[in-house]
């Protein structure tokens, strides 16, 4: 059985393994947001791999338009492509 934690693509700074963690990506202020972080510490940001509606993962990337506006997402586990409404 695959790991669904462990995302697809590897850190794109470092090569290493990217993990879904709770509470990782702090957006300046004491709240915190779940995003993909690699042992090394970097993070992707969760505005760019939004949850797959088909199959609920985060494994997505962003393959047209502007992940702040109307962003059309691939998901990288099950195939599903959708847009994400502003």
């Amino acid at each position: 059985m695959e790991n669904t934690l462990i995302r697809t693509d590897p850190c794109p700074q470092c090569g290493q393994q990217m993990l879904w963690t709770q509470n990782a990506w702090p957006p300046g202020g004491q709240t915190t947001n779940a995003a993909y972080r690699c042992l090394n510490g970097h993070t992707i940001d969760p505005a760019l791999t939004k949850q797959c509606p088909s199959c609920g993962l985060h494994d997505t990337k962003l393959v047209a338009g502007a992940a702040e506006e109307r962003g059309q997402f691939s998901c990288m586990r099950c195939g599903e492509t959708f847009i994400v409404p502003r």
